[in-house]
């Protein structure tokens, strides 16, 4: 799996699609959500996610990037539930762009909360009702069903 440069992927989320993932965890029928301390969305409780490495899979980098944001080793069923897109106006380079992103997203069950360890790009974290109002899922829609 590649892991792009700064300076590169400053030019690639300034001129391509970004592809991502995130991951909606469900605790006791509650969503787990982290305080974003980068843009974009920064300050908002979020769902885990980022962007997909070149040569691993969308669930691949989910599982990376919940090991990353809060130190777990996930090894439950995640599922993918459908996708996610926006476009931005900030960045973690800049504030004055246009910055667009698909996002394939996972939903799957968080067990134990008590060994929660937040990384550097996270300042809070907590259980909510509630997705954000921006987070707007598209669901896959299965013809073969």
């Amino acid at each position: 799996m590649s892991y792009i440069e700064p300076e590169l992927y400053k030019a690639v989320i300034n001129n391509v699609i970004n592809v991502c993932v995130d991951v909606v965890l469900k605790h006791k029928g509650r969503f787990l959500l982290i305080k974003r301390l980068e843009e974009p969305c920064k300050g908002v409780f979020w769902p885990i996610g980022g962007r997909i490495y070149k040569g691993e899979t969308a669930e691949e980098a989910a599982i990376r990037k919940i090991k990353q944001e809060i130190g777990i080793d996930y090894t439950d069923k995640l599922k993918p539930v459908g996708f996610y897109e926006d476009t931005y106006t900030e960045n973690s380079f800049s504030n004055n762009t246009t910055y667009s992103t698909i996002s394939i997203v996972y939903i799957g069950d968080i067990h134990d909360i008590n060994n929660i360890e937040l990384d550097h790009t996270s300042g809070d974290w907590g259980l909510f009702t509630e997705l954000p109002d921006r987070f707007n899922i598209k669901g896959f829609r299965t013809y073969y069903e």
